[in-house]
């Protein structure tokens, strides 16, 4: 079981043209509406894959209500706390046919503090998950330990916390215990405070990390063609996706997670959990907009993607 909180989730309008026309009208041929935000994205493919999931966050008037039907009509489970006011933002993504795309992040509503409350109470009334994941941007309203509260209690608990965050998010993320964190490489980069060219410097930023910090067990640092590592305290592991044509790089990432901790929940071994977790992600960057991968995707891709332990 995975639990996903999602602070400020989105509704993702992607318009597909033929090309972009600066200073003139540019014409859509398609238009896509989908929920989005990381840990809703998680919860997404976990769906789709097989795997229980509860998609935890708030929700904002008549947009929020659209985010939590299209949710529902997936099958995805949510448990989602109302707020008082404004509404859940909309994120539009504009993709040309080459697959260069445009992405504004909207702004998000206000939290009430009846309604932090409310989430805090709601994510841990439900049955202790193998996995509880934290990811993507806070709102305006959220104390800002909130996400540190949570992984502490989570953790006290006996819980598997997963963070997927930047900046100050993932450093109190750390912090306050997370087990398992999933940075892309500029990610890694801004909190290991230099540049990481090489899949060697990545792979030895993540084992000074892990020396570093006691309770973290796992970093899933992943590198766009240049694939992904696994590392743990003990073992290291990189794959290497497979070529695929090129549709949004929108929700790999979020893909590659659902994938991996979908695996890891079930006691797949690493090797074969970072396999699939990247074939996860490769179907959904083959997709068009923010559309995700399907199980009958990720499986055609499996056998094209090569993983290898990594040595010293």
């Amino acid at each position: 079981m995975i639990h996903t909180i999602t602070l400020n989730p989105t509704l993702d309008m992607t318009y597909l043209v033929d090309e972009f026309r600066h200073e003139d009208t540019t014409r859509a041929h398609t238009v896509y509406r989908a929920p989005g935000g990381k840990g809703i994205n998680v919860s997404r493919v976990a769906t789709r894959i097989g795997h229980p999931t509860v998609a935890l966050g708030f929700i904002a008037g008549s947009t929020g209500l659209e985010v939590a039907r299209r949710l529902e009509d997936e099958g995805v489970n949510t448990w989602f706390t109302p707020l008082e006011a404004g509404e859940t933002r909309t994120n539009p993504v504009i993709q040309d046919a080459t697959g260069n795309h445009l992405r504004v992040s909207g702004l998000g509503p206000t939290a009430d503090p009846r309604a932090v409350q409310s989430l805090h109470d709601s994510i841990f009334c439900l049955r202790q998950p193998d996995y509880l994941l934290v990811s993507g941007s806070s709102l305006a309203g959220v104390p800002s330990d909130f996400y540190a509260g949570i992984i502490a209690q989570a953790k006290s608990e006996g819980t598997r916390v997963v963070v997927d965050a930047d900046g100050p998010d993932l450093q109190r993320g750390i912090a306050a215990g997370a087990s398992l964190i999933k940075p892309n490489r500029f990610e890694l980069e801004r909190l290991v405070d230099r540049k990481l060219p090489e899949v060697s410097d990545v792979l030895g930023a993540c084992r000074n990390l892990l020396e570093q910090h006691a309770q973290l067990e796992v970093i899933a640092a992943s590198m766009g063609s240049a694939g992904a590592l696994l590392v743990t305290k003990d073992s290291a592991a990189h794959g290497v996706p497979p070529s695929v044509q090129r549709g949004s790089a929108v929700g790999a990432g979020d893909s590659f997670l659902a994938g991996l901790l979908a695996q890891l929940a079930q006691g797949i071994q690493p090797l074969e959990a970072l396999r699939f977790a990247i074939a996860c992600g490769s179907a959904t960057a083959a997709a068009l907009g923010t559309g995700l991968c399907t199980l009958e995707a990720i499986t055609a891709l499996l056998p094209s993607v090569v993983v290898g332990e990594v040595g010293a």
